[in-house]
C-alpha cells in the first residue's frame, strides 16, 4: 500500500502536478460539450419530430453516440438528425478516443514511465569523496542549513532509506544516497570515515545506532540533534562528538530575550570577557534622550553597538533618540554592565513573566526563569505529563478574560511556544492589544512566518529553524561564532592586511560593512580590549570581534578581505 502511495503521489509534484491542471480543464470542456449536445438533442427532438426526451436521456444518448456504443434504442428519423447525431459521433471519436487517450498518456503515463527506468538511486559516492557533510534526516532545520553548505561551496550528501523521498529530494537538485542510514555497509559507501562531519537528525534511538555502528569502523565527529533532554548522555556514550538539546537552547533564548528588567539580567552571551546586552529603554531614565544625552559610554564605559527594532539592527549615532520602545545592544564587561545596573535600579524579582504553552520549549523557558530568580505565570490549556516541577494555570490563552485574570497588564515579558505558529500569530496579537508595552518573545515554527508574527507585534522571534542551522553551521565550520537571535552574529576574524595602520573610525568598518568592532585581541596576546575607543589604532597582527547581521558579516569579508 505505500509503495502504491509514494507512485500516486508521483503525480502530485513538478510537471504532472501541473499537467493536473491541464487534465482538469479539458475534462470540464468535455462536461460543457456534452450537456451542450443533450440540450440540442432534446430540441431536435421535439422540434422535428414530436418527441418529448428528459434532459437525463438527453445526456444518455450524447453519451452513447460520442463513444461509438450506438445501443440504437433512441434514434433520429430524420435527416437533419441523421447529420447531427453524425456531428456527435465525430466529436465523440475525436475527443474521447484520440485526443484524451493520447494526452493521458503523453502528459501522465509517458513522463512516470521515463521517470521509473531514468531514475537509478544512487547507492554509494565516488572513491576519493572527502571533507563532505553527510546528513541523516531531512527537516526545516536541515532546509535553513543547506543554503549556507551551498553559499560556503561545502559539499553534503543526504541520505535516506525512503525510496520515494530519495526521488523528491533528487528532483530538488540535491545530492542523495539511498540506503538505510544504521547499516555499515552503507557508511562505508558514502565515504562517512572521510567526512568531515555527520549530521544525525532522526529520533534518538536511531542517533545511538548510527553513532555506535559509525564508531565500529571510523572517528569522524558526529552532531546530534537530541529530541528527549534525558537521551543526552546516551549518546555521548554511544559517540557523539556533540549533542544540540535545540529545544532546550530555544527555550534559553526565548526566556532570556523577553526579561525586562536591567542590563545584567538580560546578557545575551558571552565571548570571553565581552559580553553582548540588551538594555531596555523603557522604565528607565533614558526615554526620549539622545544617545549623546544619555551618556551610556561615559557613565558605564560600554559600547552601544545599534538599536534592536523588531527583526532589525539599526546603527546608533549620538543623535539618535532612545524612545519608549527601543532597545538598546550593548558589549562590555561584567563590571561595565553593572554599573549600568545601578543607574536603572532593577532587579529579578521586579519582573512579571507570562509563558503561553508548556511543551517542552515552555518548559525549558520556565526552567531558565527559575533559575534566574525571575518570576513567571505558565499557562496552558493542559498540563504537560512530562514536566512536573511547573504549576499550570489551564485555560485556553486565545480568549482574552484568561490572561486579563491572570494579570497579564502587570506583566513585562510574553513568551508564546506553542507548536502551531497561526496559534502564536494570534497569541502575539492579543497580548500586545492587551498590554501595549510588554515585551512579547515568539517561537516560529516555519520561517515564512517570521515576518507575520513581527507584524502581529512580536518585539524577537525566535525560529527553530534559523537557531538550529545557525549552530549546525557552527560546529561545521568550528568558528568561535555565537547565535544571538535572528539578524544578529558575534563573529572573530584576523585584522585584514588593507586596515593595518588606520584607527577603528578611519577603517569605515561600520560605514562599509555594518558591523561594529566589540572588542580588540592585542598582537602582545595581552588581555582583550572591549569596547575599544574608535580613535584605537589597529595594527598587523590584532584580531577582531565584530557584531553585525549575517549579511553584514558576509559583506565584510568580501570587502576587507
Amino acid at each position: 500500500m505505500k509503495s502504491i502511495a509514494s507512485e500516486l503521489a508521483y503525480f502530485l509534484r513538478g510537471r504532472a502536478r501541473q499537467n493536473l491542471k491541464v487534465l482538469a480543464l479539458y475534462c470540464a470542456f468535455l462536461v460543457v460539450m456534452t450537456l451542450g449536445y443533450a440540450s440540442v438533442f432534446r430540441y431536435l427532438m421535439l422540434h422535428l419530430e414530436g418527441r418529448e426526451f428528459s434532459f437525463i436521456a438527453g445526456i444518455y444518448w450524447t453519451l452513447t453516440v460520442m463513444t461509438t456504443l450506438g445501443f440504437g434504442d433512441i434514434t433520429f428519423h430524420t435527416d437533419p438528425g441523421y447529420i447531427f447525431a453524425a456531428v456527435v459521433t465525430i466529436s465523440g471519436v475525436l475527443f474521447l478516443l484520440i485526443i484524451l487517450p493520447f494526452g493521458m498518456i503523453s502528459l501522465f503515463l509517458a513522463p512516470w514511465i521515463e521517470n521509473r527506468l531514468r531514475y537509478k538511486p544512487t547507492l554509494s559516492l565516488p572513491e576519493g569523496t572527502r571533507d563532505h557533510i553527510i546528513i541523516f534526516g531531512m527537516d526545516p532545520v536541515i532546509r535553513s542549513l543547506i543554503p549556507k553548505l551551498v553559499s560556503h561551496q561545502i559539499p553534503f550528501v543526504l541520505v535516506t532509506p525512503d525510496y520515494a523521498e530519495a526521488v523528491r529530494l533528487e528532483e530538488e537538485g540535491f545530492r542523495v544516497v539511498f540506503g538505510r542510514p544504521t547499516d555499515a555497509q552503507v557508511l562505508r559507501a558514502i565515504r562517512a570515515d572521510a567526512a568531515r562531519y555527520i549530521i544525525a537528525n532522526l529520533t534518538d534511538p536511531e542517533n545511538v545506532n548510527i553513532c555506535l555502528t559509525l564508531r565500529g569502523f571510523s572517528k569522524t565527529p558526529v552532531v546530534t540533534l537530541l529530541d528527549e533532554a534525558e537521551h543526552q548522555e546516551l549518546l555521548l556514550l554511544a559517540g557523539a562528538s556533540q549533542v544540540i538539546p535545540l529545544k532546550k537552547i530555544l527555550g534559553r533564548y526565548l526566556a532570556t530575550r523577553t526579561t525586562t528588567q536591567g542590563a545584567m539580567a538580560h546578557v545575551l552571551d558571552s565571548f570571553g570577557k565581552l559580553q553582548i546586552a540588551e538594555f531596555p529603554v523603557h522604565g528607565t531614565p533614558f526615554v526620549n534622550l539622545s544617545l549623546a544625552q544619555a551618556c551610556i559610554r561615559q557613565q558605564t564605559g560600554l559600547s552601544v553597538i545599534g538599536i534592536w527594532e523588531r527583526g532589525e539592527l539599526k546603527a546608533a549615532s549620538s543623535e539618535t533618540i532612545l524612545g519608549e520602545n527601543s532597545l538598546v545592544v550593548l558589549a562590555g564587561t561584567s563590571q561595565q554592565l553593572d554599573a549600568l545596573e545601578q543607574i536603572t535600579g532593577e532587579q529579578a524579582c521586579d519582573d512579571l513573566i507570562f509563558i503561553l504553552g508548556h511543551g517542552r520549549i515552555g518548559c525549558a523557558a520556565a526552567g531558565f526563569l527559575d533559575r534566574k530568580a525571575v518570576p513567571f505565570i505558565l499557562v496552558d490549556r493542559q498540563e504537560n505529563p512530562h514536566c512536573k516541577e511547573h504549576i499550570v494555570v489551564e485555560g485556553d490563552a486565545t480568549g482574552r478574560n484568561l490572561l486579563k485574570n491572570a494579570g497579564i497588564d502587570a506583566g513585562k515579558g510574553l513568551i508564546v511556544t506553542t507548536n502551531d505558529d497561526s496559534t502564536n500569530i494570534f497569541l502575539t496579537l492579543t497580548g500586545r492589544r492587551t498590554n501595549p508595552h510588554i515585551r512579547i518573545v515568539s517561537r516560529a515554527n516555519r520561517e515564512e512566518n517570521v515576518e507575520q508574527l513581527y507584524a502581529a507585534g512580536a518585539d524577537f522571534v525566535v525560529s527553530n529553524a534559523s537557531v538550529g542551522a545557525n549552530i549546525l553551521f557552527n560546529v561545521i565550520e568550528s568558528k568561535e561564532s555565537i547565535f544571538l537571535t535572528e539578524g544578529i552574529n558575534v563573529f572573530r576574524c584576523p585584522l585584514p592586511p588593507k586596515l593595518a595602520g588606520r584607527t577603528i573610525a578611519g577603517s569605515e568598518i561600520r560605514l562599509r560593512s555594518g558591523c561594529s568592532v566589540v572588542a580588540i585581541e592585542p598582537v602582545d596576546g595581552s588581555e582583550v580590549l572591549v569596547s575599544p575607543e574608535p580613535e584605537t589604532v589597529l595594527t598587523q597582527g590584532m584580531g577582531l570581534i565584530l557584531i553585525g547581521s549575517s549579511r553584514s558579516e558576509e559583506t565584510f569579508h568580501q570587502y576587507f578581505s
